[in-house]
């Protein structure tokens, strides 16, 4: 889990504390954390109760086809904009390597590096249908970002350490108008939603706890807590330790990376911690290297279930239906699971998409040199989509579907109670109407039954309605999470700076 979650946003973060002050970024880190380990919860959960084997086969199963097409198509556009990314710390990190090795002011060019990146490395790395021993490279790039990220700590724990006073223009609280840049930044870096469902079927029925000081080991322990997660399984109450352990892990490293480097440059901290500090410090070079063969893999390996989304976004609907669900392991964030994602598709298309977005990717990090921007455009849109919006759907939908079959059961059991009656005496009596307290004492009119009727077979697909349940009041609280969070992202973006 901790694998999925560590990444390039991990360069961001001293960026934000700055923007949200010393204090204020632990607030920030803890509450997005916690939020988006719920949300994490909340796709185990239903995972289990819809078999979904990933992300975009829960959303189908549960929600229906267009908006899991929909879901395709924003992680698409999410691993593209992961790409940018990469290719802009590549450019940044390059460069600097290329300047203090005394390189030729034109090897050193900035555009020139991420130019040749694009071209000449990344686009031969892309264009195979399978990466092969590429995915190796999945495992020790979250060790690589740490072990980076560790170095630029040290070293930034030691310039702080070198002022007489170690708070001089640090400040603990800082809200302002520059703060709103960080929450999408800091919501994108405890983003790994896309592989919960995977991660989850994973799971033996029974795994051990991670967490047995903490977490009761039997599912029924739970009941008693109202508004705490209730797992029903032994499985669910492991991955809720799979949950809770990895997120303190990543939110205790994140914390470290963030006010090392606030601490070390609390007047300004670029975007990119990296890009702060001097060209010629031999142990940030090391860790600007180290960082630079990470990504070198880790591009290529976001490009390839990219494509398999985009297939499966351009895939017939009767090749997409016959497709065999079995999860794969690269293409599961995006796939309905499908081993074959391009059955269906010509090669000459997938062909034309790695093109497009190689190409579109370099001329993007060519132009767009703010880190910060892009996780920030990201975090604020897509992934918010992705780990509040959807989580909170599904809230709702499940919300919605007890709700109406309870109410529609005890009017069915009425109607019953009352045949019965009016069939051992004189007859049933005109004009009579049913009367439910769940409805708070109204009337059960037609409209209202017939909207029912139609909510306990197909949920919130045939529209919302009101549902007093706490799971519905968590949804809409995610809806609106998400809405907020993207008209943050939207209003900074057009106001600039």
């Amino acid at each position: 889990m901790a694998n999925c979650t560590v990444g390039a946003g991990v360069l961001s973060l001293p960026f934000a504390f700055q923007a949200t002050g010393l204090v204020g970024g632990l607030l920030l880190c803890t509450v997005v954390a916690v939020i988006e380990g719920l949300t994490m919860y909340v796709l185990s959960k239903f995972a289990e109760r819809y078999r979904a084997h990933s992300y975009v086969e829960l959303v189908r199963r549960a929600l229906g086809r267009k908006l899991s097409l929909l879901l395709s198509g924003v992680l698409v556009v999410a691993m593209f904009g992961a790409c940018v990314a990469y290719l802009i710390i590549l450019g940044d990190n390059l460069t600097s390597l290329a300047a203090a090795a005394g390189l030729p002011a034109l090897v050193a060019n900035r555009q020139h590096i991420v130019g040749f990146l694009g071209l000449c490395v990344m686009l031969p790395m892309c264009l195979p249908k399978n990466l092969g021993a590429l995915a190796a490279m999945n495992q020790i790039a979250v060790l690589g970002f740490l072990v980076g990220a560790a170095m630029v700590s040290f070293r930034g724990m030691q310039i702080a350490l070198q002022r007489p006073d170690l708070m001089a223009g640090v400040r603990l609280f800082e809200m302002d108008y520059d703060s709103l840049f960080a929450i999408p930044i800091v919501v994108f870096g405890f983003n790994c939603h896309a592989m919960v469902v995977s991660i989850f079927q994973e799971l033996e029925p029974a795994p051990g706890l991670l967490l047995p000081a903490v977490l009761p080991s039997s599912p029924s322990a739970f009941r008693r807590w109202r508004y705490l997660p209730r797992p029903d399984s032994r499985k669910l109450v492991g991955m809720l330790g799979v949950i809770m352990s990895s997120t303190s892990l990543v939110l205790l490293a994140y914390a470290i990376v963030g006010i090392t480097g606030y601490l070390a440059f609390p007047g300004y901290v670029s975007s990119n911690i990296l890009v702060s500090f001097p060209q010629d410090d031999p142990l940030v070079q090391v860790a600007r290297g180290t960082i630079s063969l990470i990504i070198l893999g880790s591009y290529p390996l976001t490009h390839h279930p990219a494509r398999a989304g985009f297939q499966h976004l351009v895939r017939p609907r009767a090749a997409s239906a016959a497709a065999v669900t079995a999860p794969s392991p690269l293409s599961e964030p995006l796939l309905e699971a499908s081993q074959d994602p391009s059955v269906g598709v010509s090669p000459y298309v997938s062909i034309g998409f790695t093109l497009a977005f190689v190409l579109g990717s370099t001329a993007v990090a060519e132009v767009v040199t703010d880190l910060g921007f892009v996780l920030h455009l990201l975090g604020g849109l897509c992934i918010t989509f992705i780990i509040f919006f959807l989580p909170g759907l599904l809230l709702i939908n499940a919300a919605i579907l007890k709700y109406a079959r309870t109410v529609l059961s005890e009017v069915e059991g009425e109607a019953d109670a009352y045949a019965a009656a009016a069939a051992d005496s004189d007859g049933p009596r005109e004009g009579v109407l049913i009367r439910m307290p769940s409805l708070n004492g109204r009337e059960l009119t037609q409209p209202l039954l017939t909207k029912l009727q139609t909510a306990r077979e197909k949920g919130i697909k045939k529209g919302l309605i009101y549902a007093p349940r706490l799971s519905w009041l968590f949804g809409i609280t995610l809806l609106v999470i998400s809405v907020l969070v993207a008209g943050v992202t939207l209003t900074t973006v057009i106001l600039g700076d």
